[in-house]
This record gives structure tokens, C-alpha cells and sequence, in this order.
């Protein structure tokens, strides 16, 4: 019974873990540097 109580905390913290980093992933997707102004084609 203990050893179940503990692999799901492990679990529970596992998933928390893991939704967190996939979030704060997900803002830098969005981000887009201006492009310079010797890049722009004329």
C-alpha cells in the first residue's frame, strides 16, 4: 500500500513536471525576432 501511495506521487509530479515544460516551450514557438534592415529585400 505505501509503495503505491509513492509511485503515484512520482507519478503526480512526473505530469506536473512535464505539462510545465511543455508550456513555457510553447511561448518561445511564438516569438519571431524583427528581421534587420540590411535583410529586407528591395
Amino acid at each position: 500500500m505505501k509503495k503505491t501511495r509513492i509511485l503515484a506521487a512520482v507519478t503526480a509530479l512526473a505530469t506536473l513536471f512535464a505539462g510545465t515544460i511543455a508550456t513555457s516551450a510553447c511561448f518561445w514557438y511564438f516569438y519571431q525576432p524583427e528581421e534587420p534592415k540590411c535583410l529586407n529585400d528591395r
